[in-house]
Order: C-alpha cells, then structure tokens, then sequence
C-alpha cells in the first residue's frame, strides 16, 4: 500500500511538474507571440490644423446671399431667417467638430453687379468659408467658382456644371433640357393649349424655353402663346388676359414671382377665361389665396423643390415649427431653400473632416450619393456626375391645388420625371418612381 501509494505520488508529482512546465512554456510562448502593441495615432486637435480661410480652431465663416431687397425680395423673403435657424441649431448641439458656424448675411438687392459686390466683400473682406445662396440672380457665380469658394443653393446653371457649386434639390439642367412633368400634369387635367408665360428674367425666360421645347414633343398638346417678358411683380395684366382669350388657350403655365402670377389670375377672372388648369411656379403659402378671392381657385402650385408643409412626417414638423417658434411663416415658398442651403454646408463641413479646407468640403460632399435634407427633400440627391457633370436632377416633384383659401398639397408626392432634350427630341434621364 505504501508503495502503492508512493508510485501514485510520484506519478502526480511528476504529472504535476509536467503541468507546470507546459503552463510556464505556454505562458512564455504566448508572451513570445503576442503582437507588440501599435501605439493608436494622437486624436486631432482643431488647434493642430493647418491654417485655412474660414477656419480657426473654434469657428467657421459661413455667409448667405439673398434678395432682400429689390423686386424679388418678397420671393425670397424668410430664406435667411430659415438659414439662421439651421445654423442656430447645429451651433446648439456644439458646432461641427466642436467649431460654432458664424452666420452673416447679404443683400444682392436683385441685382447683378449688387450680387457681385457682395460676393467679393463675402469671401474677401468677411473670408466666408462658404456661401450659399437664394436668388434669381446669377451673376457671382464665376467668380465663387475661380475662387475655389464651396456654394450650395438652387436655380442656376452653376449647379450643374461648376464643381464648387451644389444644389440642394437636385442639379440644373442645361437650358436644351427640359422635363415633361407639369406638361403632363396640365394634361391629365385636360389641357391641350398652352399659355407659356414667364416674366423678364434671364432664368425664367431660360425655363419657358425649355418647356416651349418641351411641349412640341408631347402628343395632343400645343403651344397656344408664348409670352417671355412678363413684368416681374404686381401689375396690370389685362393685355396679356385678353392675349390669353385671343388665344384660344385652355391652360397656362406662369413662371415667374407668385405675385405677378396672381395679376395674371386676376386679370383672367375679370375677363371671364376660364382655363382647366393653371400651373403656378412658387405657389404655396395660403396666405395668397386670402387676398384674391377666387381667382386662384383650381390652379396648381409648384413650390421650390420641397416637401410641402402639412405633410405629416417628421422634418417638416420640425422644420415647420422652427420657423414659427422664430416668428417666421413656414409656408413661405423659398424659405425652406435657405434652410436647406445652411444643411448642405453642414453636411458638406461634417464630411470635410475634423481639419476641413474649401478643397476636402468640395472633393468629399462630391462624393454624397443619398443627400435629401433630412426628409424635406423629396428625393434622394446624388453630387456624383449624371445628366450633367454634378449630378440628375431630382425624379420626384410635390403639387398643391388651391381651393378657397387652402392650398392642398398631392397626398404623395409624383416621382418618374422624364426629361428630354428639346434639340433631339431624345430622352436623356428617366426618373425613378
């Protein structure tokens, strides 16, 4: 038993030594094959950047030019104060990448040489970061793009072919292009003469060109008049009713500020014409309709881009009360392009990084392929090259029909946009449905 019981010791103590020499070289083998440790780069500091115009370590320049003054000044009225709030709210939650944007804005006052004025003191004298823009008025343009100077916006050529310039609902096209949508829209409502009347602005004219194109092309509707001076705001329109009655029109499209499509509409109602349907660019706020009567009753509104308010889903509710807690009225039809231009800046600073340039803000929002303003937008927009070098225009568009004193806005809003090329008679981008 003894011995018995010494071999059962000795075995364990043997097995026990062989254990602890297995455990003691595992340990050390492990030790041995362990990865040395890379050591993790130093987190970036704003105060380490390399200098850049606009940017100090702790805040960013960001400049909007408007017309607050001038004859589209109530066109664009509301765009800077909805900039604001944007900017007012990222600089809430700390900035970006813990710099706070300063906001300046400036009156291009509807004018060209104004617009460039301004621009220069902008990106010279203020050393503007960024700009963006709500404007008819295209004249700075050239010279944001020779300065390398990032610009978001809408509504003009820039957007579709200047590397540094983006638009927030999708590109402009080029002046030989033109969609099909409110031809089509006009024509389920039976039209099959058109009144094309813009009034006297280089983009508006560049518009009823394109859709003056456009409708030769459509089986079952004409061109019924062509009117491409239209006075910009309130007047007499009775000659241009009466040239509409001559005419034998039974539909118009009117592009041009909401105010002097109202005159149109007015001066019709005095006349007595009678169309089937009347598509009204920049048509709706309701607060129109409480001052014409009926004379807008039955005419489609097409805002800017946008989703309409009244929409029950998150971004305009709040978007929409933003606007009101600020004392503005959210229905202002270019309000929501303001806001959207200080969204895209901050998206576009956000994808620049924590060291941004003009250069990285312009090289890295290029590169966006699903930007829609957080829902406001409609459509999902891509700045990579399409229909035009920064991109497709936007497939999907919102109408509103006004009845009393409401605008109603399309329960969905009506995607699939086809457009052509009115040179060719081609179709060049399908939208998506």
């Amino acid at each position: 038993m003894f011995i018995s019981s010494n071999r059962g010791t000795r075995v364990s103590l043997v097995l026990g030594g062989l254990s602890s020499a297995m455990v003691l070289s595992l340990a050390a083998n492990g030790a041995a094959a362990a990865p040395t440790p890379v050591p993790k780069p130093a987190k970036v500091s704003n105060s380490s950047c390399a200098p850049a115009p606009g940017i100090t370590p702790t805040t960013v320049n960001y400049g909007f030019i408007s017309s607050k003054s001038g004859p589209a000044a109530a066109t664009f009225n509301g765009t800077s104060q909805a900039a604001r709030l944007r900017i007012d709210q990222e600089n809430a939650k700390g900035g970006v990448n813990g710099r706070k944007i300063l906001f300046k804005d400036y009156d291009d006052a509807t004018n060209p040489t104004t617009q460039v004025s301004v621009v220069q003191q902008a990106i010279s004298a203020d050393n503007a970061f960024e700009v963006s823009t709500a404007t008819s008025t295209a004249s700075a343009y050239a010279t944001l793009k020779e300065a390398g100077i990032p610009v978001t916006g809408f509504n003009a050529q820039a957007f579709g072919q200047d590397r540094n310039a983006f638009g927030v609902t999708g590109v402009t096209v080029p002046t030989t292009i033109s969609s099909l949508g409110s031809i089509q829209k006009l024509q389920s409502l039976g039209v099959t003469k058109i009144a094309n009347i813009n009034h006297a602005s280089a983009g508006a004219t560049s518009t009823g060109n394109g859709t003056s194109g456009a409708i030769k092309l459509v089986p079952g509707v004409t061109e019924s008049l062509r009117i491409a001076d239209e006075p910009q705001s309130t007047h007499d329109a009775t000659s241009t009713a009466l040239r509409v009655k001559t005419s034998g029109s039974d539909g118009a499209i009117i592009v041009g500020y909401v105010e002097g499509a109202v005159s149109i509409m007015q001066a019709l109602a005095q006349q007595g014409v009678k169309l089937k349907g009347v598509l009204v660019s920049g048509l709706s706020d309701p607060a129109v309709l409480k001052t014409t009567g009926t004379a807008l009753d039955g005419a489609t509104g097409v805002g800017s881009g946008t989703v309409p308010i009244g929409i029950p889903i998150p971004a305009i509710r709040t978007y929409a009360n933003g606007l009101k807690a600020a004392g503005i009225n959210p229905y202002l039809t270019y309000a929501p392009i303001g806001y959207l231009g200080a969204d895209l800046f901050i998206r576009g600073l956000k994808e620049a990084g924590q060291c941004p340039t003009r250069e990285s803000f312009i090289t890295n929002l290029r590169k966006v392929t699903n930007y829609n303003g957080g829902g406001l937008v409609p459509d999902r927009i891509s700045f990579q090259p399409g229909l035009t070098p920064n991109g497709n225009p936007s497939s999907c568009g919102w109408f509103l029909t006004a009845k009393g004193t409401q605008l109603i806005p399309d329960a969905k809003a009506t995607c699939g946009a086809t457009y052509i090329d009115t040179t060719t008679g081609k179709v060049v981008f399908q939208g998506h449905q």
